[in-house]
């Protein structure tokens, strides 16, 4: 009687395996491909080389690794190679096709080292990879289309660049509080400061040292201000600051923590930080020139007041114009599409007026830029998906007014001049953290807005365009492409080479979702970091 009451292990593990319900898939570590893929070596080279080579671009124009690879992943399925895998160290890019029954692994390797802001570039990128991954374009199409955004010269001339910055210092200028002389001032440095940043970069000059020159101009300029006129020197001094740190890629940096790619993570915010020092020695190399010329400069700041906003109308709304047009002309020094500057300079101005109206309210300085910063991030989402700008276009130059210039330059002085320690640690602590809180909110603010790209009911259907993505933005609740509808086998070199139409996989990316979000995906499984 008690051999027939005890419980079989076997049968018991038969049964529960007998059961009813959905079933989460294997993951996909060790496993591999058994049969064949039928594209052929030179169709697979062909796509690798144009997933490299979109890959570079998007790199050098500061996306995020996640946006780089998702968006790679894309364009590859679109050409039937389901399993290209995508890694990216820091400024290398790999590309590979793993092993089939019928070909050998096929890896490229890149590396990018060259810089380039160019919105216009990204712009074309963005309705290329849309145009593949709505279905119809060959490889070699592809690679055409590719030749030319990739060769053309920028689509402004270089002196409306250098005019574009200059109206991005007069912005910022105007955003601090300074006078008509100080604004113009602040353009004619942005303008020396451009200038001078591109004779360097003709001859290879490290952008450590074109930052200590274009700190030292600015520095330079605010002393003979302050000699000549009486003009108070921390405006000119951080509005060049600003203009400098705009090139620095902190949101792409917090991206890539956030989105697990801690190394170049690191690697983008120690770049941030090591540029940063070379505007500190440029600083002080002005300032100790002061010095010897007998210039001694004072300033009358409290250090305890963090955060300082206007609070008439009449300075509230020119520091949300400053902001405004600053965001406008930074995305046209940037090369940016006109219809990208301006709903860049709108959500600038936005974000500044909500940041006033938070520090009016009794906020501090790093959660009100945090909240502004959130703001922008879901602005850009909205936009992006309206299929009027990039993300990444809206997103960099809707914080670039709220960049913490006043604070690094009084950092710089109570620390180096004043010989003050407490009141220079307090201010350089302060940047750090409104620095943070800028990448961190765009971030936060695209992780709230990404449920509208697919999903958020008849809201999200509302406000989107029909049609394949461009440009990824792997933030949030990242949808998955998948080819649209039944797709007949590959017989023909011709059907291998046009792309195929790919529509949302909202139904794998839903059981992601019930299953906690195991990442058990081709696409979750290859974005590990390097």
């Amino acid at each position: 009687m008690s051999r027939e009451r005890s419980i079989n292990p076997a049968r018991l593990s038969r049964g529960l395996q007998g059961l009813r319900g959905r079933r989460d898939p294997a993951p996909l570590a060790g496993q591999r491909s058994r049969t064949a893929n039928g594209l052929g070596d030179v169709h697979t080279r062909k796509v690798l080389d144009l997933t490299i080579r979109l890959a570079e671009v998007m790199l050098s124009s500061g996306s995020g690794t996640a946006d780089v690879v998702a968006t790679a992943q894309d364009v590859a399925r679109a050409y039937h190679l389901t399993d290209c895998l995508v890694e990216i160290f820091v400024t290398t890019v790999f590309v590979s096709a793993p092993p089939t029954a019928d070909s050998p692994p096929l890896t490229i390797v890149r590396s990018v080292n060259a810089r380039s802001t160019d919105y216009t570039r990204v712009a074309d990128l963005d309705r290329l990879v849309g145009r593949i991954t709505s279905g119809g374009v060959s490889v070699d199409e592809a690679h055409h289309a590719m030749d030319e955004i990739s060769e053309q010269s920028h689509p402004y001339p270089r002196w409306l660049a250098t005019f574009g910055w200059a109206g991005f210092a007069l912005g910022i200028a105007l955003l601090f509080g300074g006078t008509w002389l100080t604004c113009l001032l602040a353009a004619v440095t942005a303008g020396a400061i451009d200038r001078a940043g591109r004779l360097l970069n003709k001859i290879r000059t490290p952008f450590f040292f074109q930052h200590v020159i274009g700190a030292m101009i600015a520095t330079l300029v605010a002393v003979a201000a302050y000699y000549f006129f009486g003009l108070g020197p921390t405006t000119l001094v951080a509005t060049g600051i600003v203009m400098l740190l705009a090139g620095m890629t902190i949101v792409g940096a917090m991206q890539d923590a956030v989105t697990g790619y801690m190394l170049t993570a690191v690697t983008r915010l120690g770049e941030a930080l090591f540029l940063t020092g070379g505007i500190v020695v440029g600083i002080l190399a002005g300032l100790q020139v002061a010095e010897l010329l007998g210039v001694r400069i004072e300033l009358h700041v409290d250090a305890t007041q963090m955060f300082i906003t206007p609070n008439q109308p009449l300075p509230i709304a020119l520091a949300v114009f400053g902001a405004a047009f600053a965001g406008l002309c930074f995305t046209i020094a940037s090369y940016g599409p006109l219809r990208s500057a301006l709903t860049a300079g709108v959500v600038a101005g936005v974000a500044e007026l909500v940041l006033i109206g938070l520090g009016g309210a009794g906020f501090g300085q790093v959660v009100a830029t945090g909240i502004a910063a959130v703001l922008v991030g879901v602005f850009a989402t909205l936009i992006s998906i309206r299929r009027q700008a990039p993300a990444l276009v809206t997103a960099t130059a809707g914080i670039m007014p709220m960049l913490p210039g006043l604070a690094v330059f009084r950092a710089v002085f109570y620390l180096a001049v004043d010989e003050d320690f407490d009141d220079g640690m307090q201010q350089l602590f302060s940047a750090a953290a409104v620095a943070l809180a800028l990448g961190a909110g765009v971030v936060l603010g695209e992780f709230i807005g990404s449920p509208l790209r697919y999903r958020a009911g008849r809201l999200g259907a509302f406000l989107r365009v029909e049609g394949p993505p461009g440009l990824r933005r792997a933030v949030g609740a990242v949808v998955h492409l998948q080819p649209a509808g039944e797709i007949p086998p590959v017989r023909t070199e011709g059907q291998r080479s046009r792309s195929v139409a790919m529509e949302p996989d909202l139904g794998d990316d839903q059981l992601s979702e019930d299953t906690g979000g195991s990442g058990d995906t081709p696409s979750d499984n290859s974005a590990h970091p390097g």
